[in-house]
């Protein structure tokens, strides 16, 4: 049951972490392809604002390969 549980949390965990990256992929797509869009970011201004937005997105994405993995780590151990 505890195996479950996690796996439970895990998933929904990735799903969140998904959402949030489908959603910083569009903000930098408009930053990128509006360049008065930078400028809205209210603490980081021009293209820092992208490269700020590009660290955000892999550290999400190293979280998303790491809840993958253990996942499949999980599910395989159960077999």
């Amino acid at each position: 049951m505890k195996n479950k549980l996690t796996t439970i949390i895990k998933l929904a965990l990735l799903a969140f972490f998904s959402l949030v990256w489908f959603l910083f992929i569009q903000a930098e797509y408009e930053m990128v392809t509006k360049p008065e869009l930078q400028n809205d970011f209210p603490i980081i201004k021009g293209i820092y604002a992208v490269l700020f937005l590009g660290s955000i997105l892999l550290i999400i994405g190293v979280i998303i390969v790491f809840l993958l993995y253990s996942i499949k780590k999980s599910c395989t151990a159960k077999n």
